[in-house]
């Protein structure tokens, strides 16, 4: 057996003991959960204080087990039970925002490695099914991009960052000459950071119009997939490597880039003024994007929606809505409403994600059916209302709508410092 096979062994085996463990702890962990939900409802309050607490405590592997909410749930159960819910799906968003490690020794194939970086990580990973490759690694809880950029130097890929895959990085050959990763990227948590182009004017005519633009190159775990990143123009800072800053320029207060759908990386595009010419390079640039990262996808189910009006479900920091089922023409249309208690800017100019959410409806035997088509009814700072329409030649009788969407939106600060760009 070689290093490599032996490596993936002793990490398949570790998860096998794991699981084993893990199932004996999920039937203590559900009996836990129950008990303590009953004492939400005691009559003393000290004891429903101590069971708040206790159910914070158990961490977000109790969240699948929390009860629902219903009209039938006292109201201070249900003012507990969703503190409860609110706290683990923030620990658990913060938890999923921290950077993966990888631990991996040997000499192995290409694809053994990425295949075991994905059982370590999540993060999936596409197109090296067809290419050939040995890698030689010796990692010991080191941060996945860090990782990664090494094998992908090793065997002299890239990455597409328009590759089409959802929550997948899709690997692309590498341009000759290209500078190895491991030397351009910058890490910070799940993100990874590139100076991608520095680009000069200088207007012979008009000086006023000289400057520079530095483009930014922000990519991501794909397990983590965020909604937009947002760098503050305040908070950047740029010196040559004189020490003098270099401003930047433009009226913007702050930049915006959006994570489309089959998109791995954004790019910023930081205006500033043209260096001196006795400055040959960047000597430091220092910021902090807010990236919008969504948390726990949680499943709203509304039965009887042909008689259904503004039945409303809460999880955590979200209430979903099924306003109506009403007939349109040939389809049917089930009307609903998404609210976020704090959207973080999520619903304003970056609200392409939510109508990527799945929504679809159920029949009397369970068989799921798809929407045909969506339009927006209403948009507000923390409200979206959707309309989807449904071919149902049965009718709608016994069918169930079925929405999922994150419980939250996490705002997660990301700094970072790059160093030594050269000037054109």
């Amino acid at each position: 057996m070689n290093t490599a096979t032996m490596s993936i062994c002793f990490l398949l085996l570790a998860q096998g003991d794991g699981s084993a463990r893990d199932g004996a702890s999920a039937t203590d962990l559900k009996a836990e959960v129950v008990r303590l939900v009953r004492q939400l409802d005691d009559d003393e309050r000290s004891q429903r204080e101590a069971a708040e607490k206790a159910l914070v405590e158990l961490g977000p592997d109790a969240l699948n087990l929390l009860p629902p909410i219903t009209p039938r749930t006292p109201a201070e159960v249900k003012e507990r039970l969703g503190r409860v819910r609110k706290s683990l799906e923030t620990s658990s968003a913060e938890s999923n925002a921290k950077p993966s490690m990888v631990t991996l020794e040997g000499e192995m194939s290409l694809a053994d490695a990425l295949q075991a970086m994905q059982q370590q990580t999540g993060n999936r990973v596409t197109g090296y099914e067809r290419r050939s490759g040995q890698v030689k690694v010796s990692f010991d809880k080191t941060p996945y991009w860090q990782a990664l950029d090494e094998v992908l130097d090793q065997t002299g890929l890239n990455i597409n960052e328009f590759g089409g895959e959802a929550s997948a990085l899709v690997l692309t050959a590498r341009p000759e000459n290209e500078t190895s990763r491991t030397t351009t990227g910058v890490y910070s948590g799940v993100f990874r950071l590139e100076a991608l182009r520095l680009e000069a004017r200088r207007d012979l005519r008009n000086p006023a119009v000289n400057g520079m633009r530095l483009s930014l190159g922000v990519a991501w775990e794909p397990r983590v997939s965020p909604i937009a990143l947002r760098q503050q123009v305040s908070e950047i800072t740029v010196l040559d490597d004189r020490g003098e800053t270099l401003s930047v320029t433009g009226n913007q207060a702050a930049l915006n880039a959006s994570a489309e759908l089959g998109m791995s990386a954004v790019e910023f595009g930081i205006p500033l003024q043209l260096a001196s010419r006795e400055a040959k390079r960047i000597g430091s640039i220092k910021g902090r994007f807010t990236a919008l990262v969504p948390g726990r996808v949680e499943s709203f189910e509304f039965s009887d929606i042909a008689d259904a009006r503004d039945v409303e479900q809460e999880r955590a920091g979200v209430v979903v809505t099924f306003e109506r089922l009403r007939k349109n023409v040939d389809l049917y249309e089930a009307r609903m409403a998404l609210r976020f208690e704090d959207a973080a800017n999520a619903l304003e100019s970056h609200r392409g994600w939510v109508y990527r959410n799945e929504a679809f409806l159920t029949d009397k035997d369970g068989k799921r059916l798809e929407n045909v088509g969506l339009q927006a009814t209403r948009q507000a700072a923390n409200e979206v209302g959707v309309a989807y329409l449904f071919d149902l030649p049965d009718g709608p009788a016994g069918c169930k709508f079925v929405y999922k969407t994150p419980a939250l939106i996490l705002q997660l600060p990301v700094e970072y410092e790059m160093k030594d760009i050269e000037l054109p």
